[in-house]
């Protein structure tokens, strides 16, 4: 049966993961070609200046990718499920609540983490060849805010969307947006490194919410 489960939920967000995946890959490519342009047509002393000393950040294109991702696959995935009344027939099959989403939400989060790890490695191979490898292994924890940003924003995407009530799904999207916020509220080179372990051993809260949702929309039998 959790075979069958992936599989529909596969079948549900393949087209949106390859639209995801292309662009993505599309950004990736955007950024290379801008740095290459960069150290060819400037002098590549003041790019290394800019990348080292002050820290600009060359691959800030990628920023909201991680949030826009995660924001797809929670749509793509539920609101057919919502729309449809599908989920309720889900729910009344074989196995508790708890498995049911939990697999559901792992076949979106491994998706989001297929994409999100592309764009790292391509990100560091980018900087990698142009600087030394100090900056490109800085990018790892510079991006991994945005793509906590993105993981909370497919966990909250969700949870808005099995949440029935409009009080309490107003009250859960100003709290998702407040923690997104916070992650994009720096800038330089690895800013959230300080908080980046506590804030990795919340995140799976998350899916408290989630999981409380669903128990309410179950319970309601809509």
């Amino acid at each position: 049966m959790l075979s069958s489960l992936l599989l529909k939920e596969w079948l549900k967000l393949k087209r949106y993961f390859i639209a995801a995946l292309l662009l993505n890959i599309g950004i990736c490519l955007k950024i290379f070609f801008d740095i290459r342009q960069q150290i060819y047509s400037e002098h590549s002393e003041m790019v290394w200046y800019q990348a080292i000393h002050i820290q600009t950040v060359l691959y800030q294109d990628i920023r909201y990718l991680p949030l826009i991702t995660g924001l797809v696959l929670a749509a793509a995935q539920f609101v057919p499920e919502m729309m449809g009344r599908r989920l309720r027939l889900s729910l009344h099959l074989p196995g508790s609540r708890e498995v049911m989403l939990f697999f559901s939400l792992f076949s979106g989060f491994l998706l989001f983490l297929m994409i999100c790890g592309l764009d790292a490695v391509l990100i560091y191979l980018t900087l990698k060849m142009y600087f030394p490898v100090e900056v490109a292994v800085s990018s790892l924890p510079t991006m991994l805010p945005w793509i906590l940003a993105g993981l909370l924003a497919y966990f909250g995407g969700v949870t808005v969307l099995l949440e029935m009530n409009w009080s309490r799904r107003i009250f859960l999207s100003l709290v998702f947006a407040v923690l997104i916020s916070m992650l994009f509220s720096g800038s330089g080179y690895g800013w959230f490194i300080p908080a980046l372990p506590w804030l990795i051993l919340l995140a799976p809260l998350a899916l408290l919410s989630v999981f409380e949702s669903g128990r309410r929309f179950q319970e309601r039998g809509v």
